[in-house]
């Protein structure tokens, strides 16, 4: 018999979940609630919406735990379920989903990766505004991939299978984003600046 002080992953915690062990999906909110917060404000300014759809997504997985399976990575599954959610809730038509949603202009914080927090604070006020603008420059897709694949360090096939999108475009839509990086990093900067030292770190993780 599972419980939950004897998991060692989300994904343990999530079959002790799928087993009727309603402390474990406590567990899992707590684990994962402020994470896919930040996620779906990306896409909205409604906070009262994002925490509907946040609570009305629990109660689903509990009520529906007996037909749901297991999962190789609980956090893209809970973040891939929360944007189905809001794609309906922000549709016209409530009862259909959109093929795609606005994901909402960057802010720099502290979810960049450390490398490119130190790099930000040597010249932050100014800095700042500029990557911001770069960011804000790619389209909506672009923005969230760069989000999914550097900040939440998803990989090609779990950002595909949250966002519906073949691997390709995946891979198409992440190259043509920092492409576009690197020429708005040339602008801004020399070729050693610190926004080009930052286009460095990126494609370093890929």
């Amino acid at each position: 018999m599972y419980s939950p002080k004897d998991y060692t992953s989300n994904e343990e915690l999530w079959k002790i979940f799928l087993s009727g062990d309603s402390h474990a999906l406590d567990l899992l909110v707590k684990n994962h609630y402020n994470l896919l917060y930040q996620y779906g404000r990306k896409f909205t300014y409604d906070e009262g919406l994002v925490k509907d759809c946040i609570q009305d997504l629990f109660l689903f997985l509990w009520q529906k735990r007996a037909a749901i399976r297991e999962t190789p990575s609980v956090r893209h599954y809970l973040m891939k379920s929360l944007r189905r959610r809001l794609q309906r809730a922000l549709s016209p038509q409530k009862h259909t989903v959109s093929s795609d949603m606005g994901f909402l202009v960057f802010k720099p914080d502290s979810e960049y990766p450390a490398e490119a927090r130190m790099i930000l604070e040597e010249q932050h006020a100014e800095l700042a505004a500029k990557i911001k603008k770069g960011l804000a420059a790619l389209s909506q897709r672009q923005q969230e991939i760069i989000y999914l694949r550097f900040y939440l360090n998803a990989d090609a096939a779990q950002i595909a299978d949250i966002m519906q999108l073949s691997r390709q475009s995946v891979y198409n839509l992440l190259h043509e984003a920092i492409d576009r990086l690197r020429v708005i990093g040339e602008s801004c900067f020399k070729p050693a600046g610190v926004l080009g030292s930052l286009i460095t770190v990126l494609l370093a993780n890929l």
